[in-house]
């Protein structure tokens, strides 16, 4: 039944821990790093974030 018989599941909640465990790391990290941006993404000519990220993506 619940054995951890099978690699691939193992491997399935391994990746989700590592997954869960990044989230929750950006979360505590988000706040400092848009603190610490707002201020020079304001001044780029009143940019919408949104767009700039879109036009990174396409890199």
């Amino acid at each position: 039944g619940e054995e951890s018989s099978h690699p691939a599941e193992e491997t399935a909640s391994t990746k989700q821990t590592i997954v869960n465990k990044a989230k929750q790391h950006v979360r505590r990290l988000l706040p400092e790093v848009t603190r610490n941006n707002v201020p020079y993404l304001q001044q780029s000519s009143g940019t919408p974030i949104y767009h700039a990220l879109s036009e990174l993506k396409g890199w």
